[in-house]
């Protein structure tokens, strides 16, 4: 049988592993633990039609990877036809955690019209005003509504616009408004950014709109996290001071803008050319970004300022795009159940399509969807910030240097490093598998504590891993990885209790929301984690610890960031939009603050097991 490696065919004899075919045919794979699957890595990817992951696979490779097709060569039989592309060419990018699939969305109904126009000149017999006479050429070109509006800024400077090529003129059209106008008939480039503002990071995605592909990318933390890591500690800054609550505004919109220029001198574009943003966004982040008061937004019953969407001029934010822009902010559902649960619905519309499906966006703030056909619920729980390596002693973004993969057995342990080189900190999805594997291999109990290396009950640990435990500046801690400068990568045991506290209330919400609805875990079709953190995790893990309660392996999906892919729709579909007010009133939005059975499942799901319900 003929398939395809890396666009070049070969020869695979019918039953043998797509492995045994790499190796027969010289094309180069690792295979370390040859072909056992205890390592993990010979992967490959299969771009089309991969077949459903193994339970090995799922605890090898992260669910961005699954979702991308990723699979272990050691695990698969060649088939006829089959493509597969290995090595350098096979690996996943972390940005393509971002996004997942954008690029199948049609533009074609982003609202957006340009129009090119040879304008009459006024004159004794015609002393129309010039607004008339742009109106009337537009009309005469193609019916415009009578209502059609023009942004004041525009309007102050149409007559030398208009005059400055002999009443040559180009339109940009977006509805029933003119958000562009230049001398000339050249085209005007038009463009488009859907934006992510997250607690910890903000991802900008800039797009053409006239040809529906996206032009740059770029993601960097929120300038919002030196007044607080969570949202809790910014709403407290806020209402600490005056000036406050400017500061945060501008520390957001800073971030911003400095993302769209990046993009926009990537893709070799003015920002001026940005005439549509989306914006995705938690509640307070949502009202920090328009500098409203987040005073009540702290106190039950948590009463939002605003949760209508809104659609704003590009001045009137401050962000670097023209100034005439539109930009539209998702609604909120109600509380801290803000945008971004909508954009991650959104996003991930297509795996939510039938059935019973829980939705969890895990971030510093965790948003849960749960849906039961046309019954919808949705809460949110501040998981705080471990999960984005933030509050834990050697602590970082998923960056280069960056330990985001841990094993260990009796004889070693190994870490994976973002970049490859030697470790400077760990991420999220290190830390959950770093938990995992020291509570699989007897370094940590259930309840979280680091073993004592001298106690008795220790002799049966693994001397290798044994000798990592130690006495450090804040206690007993585990070395993950040791330094050539003295500078050892280690967890304490107050890291292990953040990640508690993390992973315990998002099970506790998530056991909340079922008891609501009549649920179990076994009811539902799917979990789907979204967010960029998720897309690198390791799923299997998720259930070792508790993060997520027990269920089978093949209902645990990804869906990338899916909050930011609904942006993205949104800003090229504007029938998306359009639904999102009434798709918020569909949802029940279940507060947690108070919650007895909240409180209860929450001081059961700290626990380092499978949680069995």
């Amino acid at each position: 049988m003929n398939i395809k490696v890396n666009l070049k065919s070969i020869t695979a004899i019918d039953g043998e592993s797509l492995m045994e075919t790499l190796v027969r045919q010289h094309q180069m794979t690792d295979n370390i633990c040859n072909g056992r699957g205890t390592c993990g890595k010979c992967k490959v990817r299969i771009p089309h039609r991969a077949p459903e992951p193994l339970d090995i696979e799922y605890q090898k490779l992260s669910g961005g990877e699954l979702a991308a097709g990723v699979r272990l060569a050691c695990q698969l039989k060649s088939s006829e036809g089959m493509e597969v592309i290995c090595g350098s060419a096979g690996s996943v990018d972390r940005k393509e955690g971002l996004l997942f699939a954008v690029e199948k969305i049609s533009g074609q109904h982003s609202g957006f019209e340009q129009r090119n126009l040879n304008l009459e000149p006024p004159s004794l017999q015609d002393e129309r005003g010039d607004w008339d006479r742009l109106l009337a050429g537009l009309q005469e070109q193609q019916p415009v509504s009578p209502a059609l509006r023009i942004n004041l800024r525009l309007l102050q400077n149409l007559a030398p616009v208009i005059r400055q090529n002999d009443f040559a003129v180009s339109v940009v059209l977006h509805n029933n408004e003119i958000v562009g106008l230049r001398a000339g008939k050249e085209p005007i480039p038009v463009l488009g950014t859907a934006i992510d503002i997250g607690t910890t990071n903000i991802a900008v995605a800039l797009f053409d709109m006239e040809k529906s592909c996206q032009a740059g990318l770029a993601a960097a933390e929120n300038g919002q996290t030196r007044f607080g890591a969570d949202v809790i500690s910014r709403i407290e800054f806020a209402n600490a001071g005056a000036g406050n609550r400017t500061l945060l505004r501008q520390a957001v919109t800073d971030t911003v803008n400095g993302l769209l220029t990046k993009v926009c001198a990537a893709a070799g574009v003015e920002s001026t050319d940005v005439y549509k943003a989306v914006i995705v966004g938690n509640t307070t982040m949502h009202h920090l970004f328009l500098g409203m008061d987040v005073s009540f937004l702290a106190l039950s019953p948590f009463v939002s300022v605003c949760n209508a969407a809104l659609e704003l001029s590009g001045g009137e934010t401050g962000l670097n795009i023209n100034p005439c822009a539109k930009v539209q902010m998702f609604p909120n559902v109600a509380g801290f159940v803000g945008g971004d649960t909508l954009g991650a619905i959104f996003g991930a519309k297509e795996l939510l399509a039938t059935g019973c499906h829980l939705l969890l966006d895990i971030g510093t703030n965790c948003e849960l969807y749960l849906q039961d056909g046309p019954r919808r619920w949705a809460c949110s729980t501040a998981a705080g910030p471990a999960f984005e390596g933030s509050g834990i002693t050697y602590g970082m973004r998923a960056q280069p240097g960056a330990i985001e993969r841990v094993r260990m057995d009796e004889q070693r342990l190994e870490i994976a490093v973002i970049g490859g080189g030697e470790a400077t900190g760990i991420c999220g999805s290190g830390l959950i598998e770093a938990i995992q594997q020291m509570r699989q291999t007897g370094i940590i109990s259930q309840q979280g504590t680091i073993t004592d290396p001298s106690d008795p009950e220790a002799a049966e640990l693994p001397v290798a891993l044994k000798k990592r435990i130690r006495e450090g500046e804040k206690g007993r801690e585990f070395v993950l990885s040791y330094s050539s400068t003295g500078e050892d990568i280690a967890l304490t045991q107050r890291d292990i209790s953040q990640l508690q506290l993390a992973k315990g209330a998002v099970c506790a919400g998530i056991r909340t929301l079922l008891d609501i609805a009549g649920l179990t875990m076994e009811d539902l079709d799917s979990v789907i984690l979204a967010g960029t953190f998720a897309a690198h995790l390791n799923l299997a893990s998720t259930l070792d610890i508790g993060l997520i309660p027990h269920t089978r392996l093949r209902k645990l999906k990804t869906a990338g960031n899916a909050a930011h892919a609904g942006a993205v729709k949104a800003l090229l579909d504007q029938s998306a939009y359009a639904d999102l007010r009434q798709w918020a009133d569909s949802i029940t939005h279940v507060e947690l603050g108070g919650s007895a059975a909240f409180s209860m499942y929450f001081m059961d799901s700290m626990y380092i097991e499978p949680c069995k319900i």
